[in-house]
């Protein structure tokens, strides 16, 4: 059987949206990496009734309860009160963790006042987790046959106790139950989660004949991850996930382009060094998005030799050399106006590779050709220019973002077609 564990983070700050539950996620992932299966998360409000009947149900199904937040000096940092009074037992000043606290403040030359105080106590039996860059200090108790662990809400705080204390003494107990959680994150863009889905339903059945195993689509703006996730012991079932995993890549064809924690982006560039390509670009409608996204990566100089946004009618005609009877006839946004794009920014900087976008992201604009949410995108290389037409919906963010990931993806196609 796996190791459950669950997740309880109290605040109101979390419930009403001011502040994003990040650790969660961030517990979650470190937790499933030494062979945890969370089962799990519960945020509540700063109320005793709430953490009691949170505490209560999840102590029942949980080989550990890992608590986040309330431990701060203010009045509405109950953690600890509420903890004492369900477990009953009483909290006790810890002199040596106090003697810490007056030294923190010392040493920062700043006042430690009355309510400090409130964070060097201890429930009765627990074991302190020291905190080395915060004054409140975690806890850790055994309930019954679960381990429940107390840590501040302070992500920095609660980040550094777990890696020094709580991972290492779950991370033992994973190990002697001899079962692991082998996960993997695959990634595609230019398909929709419905398309793949159903490309993928053979193998989907084939997962859901395996009790030990399960497939999920996370869909994004400009992604669908697909997370292949199994339960096991021996080699030959590490050896079998492999399998799967490449047979699940396999299955995805060329909407693939990586795993995580990978990006498109970063494929393109260190293809592109691979190849030793070079790249310019002509960005009307992305303004600038496509080159920002390439030059976050590092090494992006070594291919990227320059970019241009010819944003207004008059600096395709100058700057990319566009006849204006094209522009009139075709339309700034068209097929043809992105293939001049492309070949004249491609001839401008002399590189292997021009690549180009134009389009009405809205919500205004369009014509009887191109309505809004149109965008072209073209390639230009040495075997010859291809434009294709994208159809979005009328959000100018949202447009944006994806016709950046449509260049990007269109680059990584024709690198990935081989040199």
């Amino acid at each position: 059987m796996s190791c459950k564990a669950s997740l309880l983070t109290i605040g109101d700050e979390l419930l009403i949206g001011q502040v994003l539950n990040s650790n969660a996620q961030w517990m979650s992932e470190r937790l499933t990496e030494i062979g945890w299966e969370v089962t799990a998360h519960l945020t509540v409000g700063d109320r005793e009734d709430s953490i009691r009947d949170a505490v209560s149900f999840l102590l029942k199904s949980s080989d550990a309860l890992l608590i986040g937040g309330g431990l701060g000096p203010t009045h509405d940092d109950i953690t600890l009160e509420v903890l004492s009074r369900f477990f009953k037992v009483p909290l006790e000043m810890d002199q040596e963790w106090l003697g810490t606290l007056e030294q923190f403040f010392r040493s920062r030359n700043r006042e430690m006042t009355e309510n400090n105080r409130k964070q060097a106590f201890l429930l009765k039996g627990a074991t302190r987790i020291d905190n080395d860059c915060g004054t409140a200090a975690g806890q850790f108790l055994e309930e019954g046959k679960t381990s429940v662990f107390v840590m501040p809400g302070v992500p920095h705080e609660m980040k550094s106790m777990m890696e020094r204390f709580v991972l290492p003494n779950l991370g033992s107990k994973s190990l002697a139950s001899g079962e692991r959680i082998l996960k993997t994150t695959l990634l595609t863009t230019g398909v929709g989660e419905s398309a793949l889905a159903s490309r993928l339903d053979p193998f989907v059945r084939k997962v859901a004949s395996i009790p030990s195993m399960t497939l999920a689509f996370l869909p994004s703006l400009t992604t669908v991850r697909l997370r292949l996730q199994m339960r096991c012991r021996t080699p030959e079932e590490e050896a079998f996930f492999a399998e799967m995993t490449s047979e699940l890549q396999s299955a995805c064809g060329e909407d693939y382009f990586g795993r995580e924690p990978g990006s498109i982006d970063a494929l393109v560039i260190t293809r592109l060094r691979e190849l030793n390509r070079t790249l310019a670009l002509a960005e009307s409608c992305t303004g600038g998005l496509v080159t920002h996204r390439l030059t976050q990566i590092p090494g992006a100089s070594k291919v990227l030799r320059g970019a241009i946004i010819p944003y207004q009618e008059e600096l395709k005609q100058s700057e990319l050399g566009i006849p204006g009877a094209l522009l009139e006839s075709r339309g700034v946004v068209s097929g043809e106006t992105a293939r001049a794009m492309a070949e004249g920014v491609r001839r401008k900087w002399g590189t292997d590779y021009g690549l180009a976008t134009t389009g009405y992201l809205g919500p205004t604009g369009g014509d009887p050709f191109a309505p809004v949410g149109t965008v072209w995108i073209a390639l230009a290389h040495a075997g010859g220019t291809v434009a294709r037409e994208y159809r979005y919906e009328n959000h100018r963010e949202r447009n944006k973002e994806r016709a950046a990931q449509s260049a990007i993806d269109c680059l990584r196609r024709n690198l990935q077609a081989g040199p």
